[in-house]
């Protein structure tokens, strides 16, 4: 599989590194402010920073072990260069921590707001300030080493030996300046703090053939989490498309609440319980005591609604892949399994820790998120794939409804709310009965995408997952046998076939991981190790997935890195570390016991 690009984090913000060592994309101050460096989307207009030998080189990179921090090697015939980049923790700063045998050009061309605004450039200690002709923020690049020499307009030329270059950002240069310098101390100490912060939290033991791609799974998740909320992105990028040259391009850096709970979930299973805690208090906290609990699918890092989206007409688009999108037109669907979602993440939770104070202090968030859904869950709406034509009813979004009131009963019935209890189980029974009835197709012996139609999705795939059919059930596995011939090709999964915008191009990432641990439910163990094994063969050289992949080409699709695959590889192989070939989860059932009997069909 093609390398693509390395990912830095320090919890407010990302950069990506291609393989060579340049940086294409950096957002300041967060991961949803405008980008500095974005020739990932235009390679023209995009600012970028590079560091590269005069002659020659071959480059490797690899993460240094438990860490964020991306080494890269350039090799040539004089001589190597060693490149450790990483993102200051607790401050808005890049560093780059140079070791080298030759001479390197250094080109540092920030351009703010997309691309839009060149910066006016003036010297100043040991680099360059750039400040925003449009705005107050500004941007300096601080040098350190043997005698670095400007030799262009932004360009310098650092001889052999260590060097530092630190690219530093402040919103209102006018109110910062004084404070506005290059950090103090040892480089060496800087980097050895930055592995110390990576390196500290907890992390359970995967599977021994899966270990490696398991934890930097894990540590994605935290690159990919907001420092101050614990709130986890979808993604740290935008715009990177389903296809090349098409259309299929969207914002995803936000917190879906759907990506997170699964995120949730991951953490608690490999682990991470703070983590896990964290993320479903900030979702919790977020419920809307008026109106649909959720104002939008997602929100922003800082537990605000981002509502809306534009276009970028200005930047060519990744591989002329346009439009360039900023914010996402899907905050204003309706989709009906979010609180499902949440409700099941913050269950498993309880089920995991036995702390019921979490769902007790958030009793007003649960009760509030079951009695909408119970009013509700006969709407159509846009489903998780966000589809952009008319809404339908979707059975995965059926079953998450389910869900919702299903956990909510569970969780009522131990908090002595017993009258919510019952009347969320009977809504939960209406639920079940429906799909049944309108969802499942005897004469194809399968489930299907939605009232009305005969294909099949890959989420369906999530049935057993949630406890909605038994894994032995008839009809579940006419569904697999479905999906199986359908949508899964090379062991690769794909969401579906078609939708209102055209064909499905590549198998989508998540797919996989749905597919393995419905595998687990049903004791086919080996097949879930080979369909793991099989998206591990398709991640990066560096272990990262996109939303997609293209695996005749070898290259990744949409937003990268993507938290669906991540969070889905960990929960499926700490599934099968733990219990393989069972149906429950570390000894506790897949769904709550008193649900468990109502599983029977209803016909």
């Amino acid at each position: 599989m093609k390398q693509f690009y390395g990912l830095l984090s320090n919890g407010q913000t990302a950069a990506l590194v291609s393989p060579d060592a340049s940086i294409d994309w950096l957002a300041l101050p967060n991961f949803d402010s405008d980008a500095v460096f974005c020739r990932l989307l235009d390679p023209t207009a995009g600012g970028f920073m590079t560091l590269r030998p005069e002659s020659h080189f071959r480059a490797d990179q690899a993460y240094l072990d438990g860490s964020m921090v991306l080494e890269t090697r350039l090799r040539t015939p004089s001589g190597v260069a060693t490149i450790d980049d990483y993102l200051v923790i607790g401050r808005t700063s890049l560093r780059r921590f140079v070791r080298s045998e030759v001479p390197l050009i250094l080109d540092c061309q920030p351009r703010f707001g997309y691309g839009q605004s060149l910066g006016a450039l003036s010297e100043a200690r040991d680099g360059l300030l750039w400040r925003n002709p449009h705005g107050t923020e500004a941007l300096l690049l601080a040098l350190h080493g043997p005698q670095p020499r400007r030799v262009g307009r932004e360009q310098w030329l650092l001889p052999p030996g260590d060097h530092t270059a630190d690219l530093l950002y402040t919103p209102d240069f006018a109110k910062e300046q004084g404070e506005f310098a290059d950090p103090d101390g040892d480089p060496v100490e800087h980097l050895a703090d930055a592995l110390r912060y990576w390196r500290q939290a907890p992390m359970s033991r995967g599977v021994p053939d899966l270990q490696g791609t398991f934890a930097r799974s894990v540590l994605t998740m935290r690159a990919l989490t907001v420092r101050t909320t614990g709130a986890v992105l979808a993604a740290p990028t935008t715009s990177l498309p389903e296809q090349i040259g098409q259309e299929r391009n969207w914002d995803y850096r936000f917190v879906w609440v759907r990506d997170a709970s699964y995120a949730a979930e991951a953490f608690l299973l490999s682990g991470d319980v703070l983590a896990a805690r964290r993320l479903i208090e900030f979702l919790l906290s977020a419920v809307q005591m008026t109106g649909k609990p959720f104002l939008s699918p997602f929100l922003r890092g800082d537990g605000s609604f981002s509502l809306g989206e534009r276009e970028l007409g200005w930047l060519a688009g990744h591989r002329q892949s346009v439009p360039v999108r900023v914010g996402n037109a899907a905050s204003a669907q309706l989709q009906l399994d979010i609180e499902g979602d949440l409700l099941w993440a913050l269950w498993r939770y309880v089920q995991e820790t036995g702390d019921w104070n979490l769902p007790r202090g958030h009793w007003w968030a649960i009760e509030r998120m079951a009695d909408w859904t119970a009013m509700h869950w006969r709407d159509p709406d846009a489903s998780l794939w966000e589809f952009r034509d008319a809404p339908r009813q979707y059975t995965h979004s059926l079953v998450l409804c389910w869900v919702a009131l299903s956990t909510a009963a569970s969780l009522g019935a131990t908090l002595a709310q017993d009258a919510k209890a019952l009347y969320w189980r009977r809504e939960a029974e209406s639920v079940r009965r429906f799909v049944w009835q309108e969802c499942f197709r005897p004469d194809l012996q399968s489930f299907t995408q939605g009232v009305g139609v005969s294909e099949v999705d890959a989420a369906l795939l999530c049935l057993p997952l949630y406890g909605f059919v038994p894994p032995a059930d008839p009809g579940w596995l006419g569904t697999l046998r479905r999906i199986e011939s359908d949508l899964v090709q090379g062991g690769l999964v794909y969401r579906y076939r078609h939708d209102g915008m055209g064909p499905a191009h590549h198998p989508f990432t998540l797919g996989s991981t749905w597919l393995a641990r419905a595998y687990l439910r049903s004791g086919r163990t080996r097949d879930a190790l080979t369909t793991l094994a099989q998206l591990e063969l398709v991640a990066t050289p560096l272990g990262l997935w996109g939303e997609h992949v293209d695996p005749a080409l070898g290259e990744q699709r949409g937003n990268f890195p993507q938290l669906f695959p991540h969070a889905g590889f960990v929960s499926a192989v700490a599934e099968l570390a733990r219990e393989p070939g069972s149906a429950t989860v570390g000894g506790v059932p897949a769904v709550a016991p008193d649900v468990i009997k109502t599983l029977d069909k209803p016909f």
